[in-house]
């Protein structure tokens, strides 16, 4: 019924905002202020809201009578929501509104504060303050003087237009699908500096959206690499031809998924992506990991390495088993080894002094063998959180330390200059000690050889994995990154109309599908700070695809984390997650073809990289069928980290 008489009052097209902006006019947002508004006073009542909307209508179209068309504006809609809750005789009803009212004012004067703007604009809206805050002081762009040049809005359309910046390249009006294996890595030379690049600053375009130098610099060095590969169907002049006539406005539409899915808040990229974008920098990984070999000249290039990943706003991981223990014998001075802990304490002081591209401190994983001569000096290094501070630290548990384990048998450690047996260590008392070491300090962590490399697509080619980023999330070989990106699943929480609560999975699934694009997208988009990393990145493909939200998710469904409910429900998530993100990397190789390492790679043979693959009971998607697809079509990404199908039994 009150559907019905909405239909019969004469309707607005358009209101005009606080901020001047006038945007079309949507009677379902004052349908859903008002239905707040009784939800919050504890009545909800539909049909009552429908009423009262329809009155709302009726009392805006009889002051507007005589104009054809009008445009009211926010506040004057409000205080007509106000008169008519009083005259309907909803009275708490208006005291949660008014207050409510008086509480977004409150609200928006303090964005204006924080924001250091007359007025605030639809996402500024959609961010709290406290994330406005994390935006100003991180991530928005500063002049010379350190003053904010840039809304959330400009840095949001700034990321998700270079983001898109490879779609352009893989267009087939521009490249091929298939070219040479060269991996020269473009030199910075090759690459129009910020001043030739100025020169064509807004005269590029992908539909509404204008390049900026940045973007430019970021499109030439992807077409450039892609000429070296013998890739590219036309010259860079005719690429640049097309765009200033806006011939490829047909990717438009993937600036703006990709624009959607962070202010939405569905999807969001990590910190380096968000802040070098479209700006200076230009790096979008978060992690990286770096070999250390036994000699000086090594430590301290892989020293100087580090200091350049901070400076771009990366994380590292390091594994310092190669490093001879303290005390060990030094052929070339005649001298002896200070060890491996003295040398985490030079990079520790290195990460201090350095601030990641003026965002964060550097972040470290250091990571040493179980069967390491200074394995116990280095359990105990972080003891009262008073060294390493810039260090996350774990013990690479070896696959032969069970056997000692459940023996009791001495424990040999090995020499790393020589390979031989130079002392024993009871592996009770080590794990044991590592147990009240991470009690005590919460560190170190562990991590188990045996089980990261059974699951390891590149084992067999590569060798194993024995270092992950500074987080411990994601596995890498030396000179890999990822690239990550976390996908908040409360955002995905529905209410049908009789208020029943669940997941939206369509809406989950579609999203999934461009968060995977657009992290693939990084990866070649990225300005990677070392040649060989950008190398290594390209022939992998790593992405790490995290899950966020999810005890607001719990706590909105009533359901408790620690339940077999909550449990079945995470697992449920976690595989979906999982399971979708390879299907889009499916789709991703069909389109742009394998990661170069494809054949080299355990995928070919059907196998998969999580153990809940081998465990069917826990299967609720058609894994087999996926399986059969790669096989087909192949995979774009090596690896996925970050969902995985848990095993709720345990």
């Amino acid at each position: 019924m009150g559907k019905t008489s909405r239909k019969s009052n004469k309707f607005p097209k358009e209101i005009r905002k606080r901020d001047g902006l006038i945007v079309p006019f949507d009677v379902n947002r004052i349908v859903g202020a008002v239905y707040k508004a009784f939800e919050a006073s504890g009545n909800p009542n539909h049909q009552k809201v429908e009423e009262i909307t329809c009155t709302i209508l009726k009392k805006l179209s009889k002051k507007h009578k005589r104009a054809k068309q009008f445009t009211p504006s926010v506040e004057e809609i409000q205080d007509i929501v106000e008169e008519t809750l009083i005259e309907r005789d909803c009275a708490k009803v208006a005291k949660t509104y008014i207050l409510y009212r008086q509480k977004r004012a409150e609200i928006r004067l303090e964005k204006q504060q924080i924001l250091d703007k007359d007025d605030i604009d639809e996402i500024d809206k959609r961010f709290d303050s406290s994330a406005l805050r994390v935006l100003k002081s991180r991530y928005l762009r500063k002049n010379d003087v350190g003053e904010v040049v840039e809304s959330p809005k400009e840095l949001f359309v700034r990321v998700s237009v270079h983001s898109a910046l490879p779609d352009i390249i893989q267009d087939k009006r521009i490249t091929r699908k298939k070219g040479n294996s060269n991996t020269e890595v473009i030199q910075e030379e090759d690459i129009f500096t910020i001043e030739k690049a100025k020169e064509l600053e807004g005269k590029l375009l992908i539909g509404k959206f204008v390049l900026n130098r940045f973007h430019i610099r970021a499109l030439q060095r992807m077409f450039l690499r892609a000429e070296k590969r013998e890739r590219t169907k036309i010259s860079w002049d005719r690429l640049v031809s097309m765009m200033k006539k806006n011939q490829l406005k047909d990717h438009e539409q993937t600036v703006e998924s990709f624009y959607n899915l962070m202010v939405s808040r569905k999807f969001m990229l990590n910190t380096p992506a968000i802040a070098n974008f479209g700006s200076y920098l230009g790096m979008g990984s978060a992690c990286f990991a770096l070999d250390i070999e036994d000699s000086i000249d090594s430590i301290m290039s892989v020293l100087k390495k580090a200091a350049i990943v901070f400076k771009a706003g990366g994380g590292l991981g390091y594994n310092f088993s190669k490093l001879r223990s303290e005390g060990d014998y030094i052929k070339s001075t005649g001298g002896t080894s200070s060890g491996p802990i003295i040398f985490m304490r030079l990079f520790d002081t290195m990460t201090e002094v350095i601030k990641q591209g003026g965002i964060r401190r550097g972040a470290n994983m250091g990571i040493i063998n179980s069967n390491h001569p200074d394995i116990e000096k280095f359990v105990t290094s972080k003891t009262g959180n008073k060294a390493l501070k810039n260090f996350n630290i774990s013990v690479m548990i070896m696959s032969d330390f069970w056997d000692y384990y459940k023996k009791d048998k001495p424990y040999p450690l090995l020499s790393p200059r020589t390979g031989e047996v130079v002392n024993h260590i009871s592996p009770r008392f080590l794990l044991d000690r590592i147990a009240y070491q991470a009690w005590e300090s919460g560190e170190p962590g562990v991590i188990f050889s045996d089980r990261i490399n059974k699951y390891n697509p590149l084992f067999e080619a590569l060798g194993p994995i024995e270092t992950t980023n500074p987080c411990g999330e994601v596995l890498l070989y030396p000179n890999e990154s990822c690239n990550l990106g976390s996908i908040n699943v409360w955002s995905f929480l529905k209410k049908d109309k009789k208020g029943k609560k669940d997941i939206d999975w369509d809406e989950l699934e579609k999203t999934i599908k461009t968060a995977i694009r657009m992290l693939d997208n990084v990866i070649d988009v990225n300005v990677f700070p070392l040649s060989d990393i950008e190398e290594m990145s390209l022939k992998t493909r790593k992405l790490g695809l995290g899950i966020m939200g999810i005890a607001n998710l719990l706590y909105d469904l009533e359901i408790p984390f620690n339940s077999s409910k909550g449990r079945n429900l995470m697992s449920r998530i976690a595989e979906f997650i999982n399971y979708h993100s390879k299907y889009a990397s499916i789709e991703l190789a069909k389109e742009r073809g394998v990661f170069p390492y494809y054949k080299k790679s355990f995928y070919p043979e059907g196998k998969m990289p999580f153990s809940g693959f081998y465990d069917k009971k826990l299967w609720t998607m058609d894994w087999k069928k996926l399986v059969a697809d790669i096989k087909k079509h192949g995979i774009r990404n090596s690896f996925i980290h970050g969902s995985k199908i848990p095993n709720v039994t345990q």
